[in-house]
């Protein structure tokens, strides 16, 4: 009778990381409802388009698009993640004045959505990642800042943003975990596409180029709508970079491989056009990196030899644009003038070093507002760190320390393979590009950190079994062996 029973008990083997009885987010529908459901939301949004732009009546085409799209995030959760993905790269530049944007209606729906789904489907969820915790004492100490704060108003603002950032990661989280590993590779799909066709898209209209007002450059500064900083562009062009070289490894279908090859072509090219020489640097060191890890390259030869042919491409393709005088003099004077950059150094070292002083006469802070009033200063430190040592003081200096030492630990446990690759490529990336600009308060930051904590669920589905070689990471570690310990009692009679 038991052995009977036993049969009878069937696990699902495309989840093997969750325990039996553990719903997931997105509501089951047979595939072809699926095709059907994405037809028709398709058409639809098309025909919200075309009022858009033909009849020259955006409120009206905007409630066409939205209302199926928010149907669709409400039962599919891995939907909405991909909407997001899909305008992130737009930045604050498609909305209406300075208080509405096509990303921040998007969060708005993503956290309804997500509300209407938890009552649907109540999936379970274990928040396995300490960095969360960690994320949720530093923004507590955020908002104890601000109650202190000189201009305690706006103080709030800031606090609320931070408030606003916790949920989005916490959100995001949940829609990995709860969902399987299509759902990563789904949502960075869309956001190639997303930077993509923004970036075509502006080039097309003739919105790309933006002068920042307090300089006289030339540069690509904005992807739709109104400028945005250089360096945020820069940014997220780098990180979908990095995205397509993932799933160019990843997914071998030819029409997904054909715009990931596409966009390995085309986004280095984009970015000496920004003009941004941090994101350069921190995207250089990035591509290089895996090769330091010599005993990762001897497991990984094909990975090493994708990634240096990748890197020859780009640096070749980087070559003759400059070569061919494809960028604005202004852009290439400021990527060649080893002057000017000695200069902008200086420039930025100058808040770093009040930072350190601001620390030693307030060490819990100024709060955000009241760092300009207390320093002097007309701009904010470009460093992460320095950034959030100045404003939230030593506390949150290492509390934000903390968060990010926790992700190193995460991505240590990581099995080697495509993913521990890819999400300590965004990692790296991330903090190099925080030496030499602030992305405290950008969205794309804490979501593809929050990317960095869902790879190690994924790196287990595709590797469920073999962890042995996550303990060789560093080529300076000592290497480590573990024996098999066997019991009497283990052993069945």
């Amino acid at each position: 009778m038991y052995a009977e029973y036993a049969n009878e008990i069937e696990f699902d083997q495309d989840y093997p990381y969750y325990e039996q009885g553990e719903r997931f987010s997105d509501i089951p529908i047979p595939p072809v409802m699926n095709v059907i459901l994405v037809a028709g939301w398709i058409v639809i949004s098309l025909i919200g388009f075309a009022v858009i732009l033909l009849a020259k009546n955006p409120v009206a085409g905007a409630v066409i698009v939205a209302l199926p799209t928010f149907i669709g995030m409400v039962l599919k959760p891995t939907f909405g993640l991909c909407i997001l993905m899909l305008v992130l790269p737009t930045g604050a530049g498609i909305g209406f004045s300075h208080t509405f944007s096509l990303d921040r209606a998007v969060g708005l729906a993503l956290a309804v959505s997500f509300a209407l789904n938890v009552l649907i489907t109540r999936p379970g969820l274990r928040i396995r990642n300490k960095a969360i915790w960690v994320m949720g004492l530093y923004t507590i100490w955020i908002c104890t800042v601000s109650l202190a704060g000189t201009y305690l108003g706006l103080e709030l603002m800031r606090a609320f943003t931070q408030i606003q950032l916790l949920v989005l990661i916490l959100i995001v989280y949940w829609i990995l975990e709860t969902n399987s590993e299509k759902t990563f590779q789904w949502a960075l799909r869309a956001y190639v596409i997303g930077t993509l066709g923004t970036i075509a898209l502006a080039l097309i209209t003739g919105t790309a180029i933006r002068t920042l007002e307090e300089t006289s450059q030339t540069r690509y500064s904005a992807t739709l709508g109104e400028a945005i900083d250089a360096n945020m562009l820069a940014a997220l062009t780098s990180t979908a970079f990095l995205a397509a070289i993932y799933l160019f490894a990843r997914n071998k279908n030819i029409f997904w491989r054909i715009i990931n090859f596409a966009a390995i072509l085309f986004l280095p090219l984009m970015l000496l056009k920004i003009g941004s020489r941090g994101a350069l640097v921190a995207l250089a060191f990035t591509m290089l990196s895996p090769l330091l890890f010599i005993r990762q390259v001897s497991r990984r030869p094909a990975l090493a030899v994708l990634l240096l042919a990748i890197f020859l491409l780009a640096s070749i393709g980087s070559g003759l644009l400059i070569k061919g005088d494809g960028l604005e003099r202004s852009v290439a004077e400021r990527l060649t003038d080893v002057g000017y950059a000695k200069e902008t150094i200086r420039y930025r070292m100058e808040p770093i070093k009040l930072a350190v002083q601001t620390m030693t006469r307030k060490p819990a802070g100024t709060g955000y507002y009241s760092w300009f009033e207390q320093t002097g200063t007309l701009i904010w430190p470009h460093n992460d760190f320095f950034l959030v040592l100045g404003i939230y003081g030593i506390p949150g200096a290492l509390l934000f320390t903390c968060f990010m030492g926790i992700l190193l630990l995460t991505i240590r446990r990581i099995p080697l393979g495509l993913e521990k690759i890819y999400v300590r490529a965004v990692l790296i990336f991330l903090i190099m590009m925080g030496l030499t600009i602030g992305q405290m308060f950008h969205k794309y930051f804490w979501i593809f950190l929050t990317f960095v904590m869902a790879g190690e669920r994924i790196a287990k589905i595709y590797t469920p079994t073999d962890n042995s070689e996550s303990l060789d990471e560093y080529e300076d570690d000592a290497e480590v062996q573990y024996e098999p310990v066997y019991s009497d009692e283990s052993v069945e009679p």
